[in-house]
């Protein structure tokens, strides 16, 4: 009988602790979630709309491409509310397109003004300061 009693004392604290372990990692993974470098958006007719863009024509195949993108990942949180930062795919339609309308390559920038100007196509390599430089004299501010 004395077993019963302790079994039966024992299932609900049992079932906290599972319930509590399962939070736990649940919470975890949110966290996790929440400081995943966020998405790029390939809606190229942000440009021209306010802010300054810079849309990354990337190959998935160059590392140059990935470097870039680190190195946008780098700065966009210094230029978040000011700059739209932007990408697309040299080998779909809209990246092509983007590519000829633009004088672009693989795995380059272009750096556009707030009215959707050109400024300039920024070749790799390039560092998180000079992409900064040409951003800050893009806005007219210090780097």
């Amino acid at each position: 009988m004395n077993q019963a009693k302790q079994d039966a004392v024992a299932a609900p604290r049992k079932r906290i602790i599972k319930w509590v372990v399962v939070a736990f990692f649940a919470a975890l993974a949110a966290l996790a979630v929440m400081n995943l470098p966020r998405g790029y958006s390939d809606d190229l007719s942000r440009v021209g709309k306010g802010k300054v863009a810079v849309v990354l024509v990337r190959d998935k195949n160059a590392v140059q491409s990935y470097d870039l993108m680190e190195m946008m990942n780098g700065v966009r949180d210094q230029y978040s509310g000011q700059v739209e930062f932007l990408l697309t795919d040299f080998d779909t339609p809209q990246g092509r397109a983007f590519i000829a309308a633009n004088g672009a390559s693989r795995a380059t920038l272009a750096l556009f003004d707030a009215n959707g100007k050109l400024v300039k196509i920024l070749y790799p390599p390039q560092t998180s300061s000079s992409m900064q430089q040409e951003i800050a004299a893009v806005l007219g501010v210090k780097p």
